[in-house]
């Protein structure tokens, strides 16, 4: 069962007009006194029906980040994100695998999201209505050749480092998900984007598509997949549709919900 805690709500902090608010983070590990990157998370806010005004915080990623390559638990990970006050990156540890929440549809959807809103921290959660797109912006999806987007965490600079999210942007080149083995995810439906190169730190970035006036999310960035290692995909990097993270949030954010009113 879920339990709600405090930094499970969100309270942003401002960004500077030098610093936008972000809403990527980096998945690390350390190797060798070394600091390693293994993919990309994001935020993402679900409004609370029982404290008006307020949002629960969620940090979602692609399940095999936290996962070896036998399917085993990743022991030490840590996430990081810029500071809201200095702007550098800063890093604090990760909950273990075993405390994170998987698609209820189907657990082997490669996707995974945890309550965690990190005190400091300068983001800005993609909010649910960015998520669950309108009837008439999920048919602008299908469109072929649609402007899209993804984000990746990195420190950047050399005297002065800083934390930067980067964007890569692409098009549409599939809209209906098809089978394709993701390395330690096994099958999943994907679609595909025209991306060029997928740094393998990129595994758990969000992928915007523009629909209508406006951006929202389309998925969940997979950096190699069996579709794309083939002449025909060749260059085109896969996604986990979003409609699995939606539910993946809502359920937490459901189960949260029910906790805080038997507390009331």
């Amino acid at each position: 069962m879920l339990l709600v805690t405090a930094s499970a709500f969100a309270i942003p902090e401002q960004g500077s007009s030098s610093q936008p608010l972000r809403n990527v983070a980096g998945i690390v590990a350390h190797r060798g006194g070394r600091q390693v990157p293994i993919g990309t998370a994001f935020f993402v806010a679900v409004p609370s029906h029982v404290f008006e005004g307020r949002s629960f915080v969620y940090l979602v990623t692609a399940h095999h980040n936290l996962l070896d390559s036998e399917g085993r638990a990743v022991e030490g990970l840590g996430l990081t994100f810029e500071d809201a006050k200095t702007g550098i990156t800063r890093e604090e540890g990760l909950p273990p695998e075993s405390k994170w929440v998987l698609d209820p549809s189907g657990e082997s959807v490669d996707v995974a999201a945890v309550p965690f809103n990190p005190v400091g921290a300068n983001i800005a959660p993609i909010p649910l209505g960015s998520i669950m797109a309108t009837e008439t912006e999920m048919a602008a999806l299908a469109e072929t050749g649609a402007q899209t987007y993804y984000l990746t965490a990195a420190s950047v600079g050399v005297n002065k480092p800083r934390f930067e999210a980067l964007a890569r942007f692409g098009r549409v080149s599939l809209a209906r998900p098809l089978e394709a083995e993701v390395p330690g995810a096994g099958v999943q439906e994907l679609c595909f984007m025209d991306g060029g190169g997928t740094p393998g730190f990129s595994s758990g970035a969000p992928v915007f598509v523009q629909a209508g006036l406006r951006f929202v999310l389309w998925g969940i960035l997979e950096s190699t997949n069996s579709a794309s290692t083939s002449s025909t995909f060749q260059g085109l990097a896969g996604l986990v549709p979003a409609s699995s993270v939606a539910q993946t949030v809502q359920a937490m954010a459901a189960a949260q919900e029910r906790n805080l009113h038997k507390a009331r």
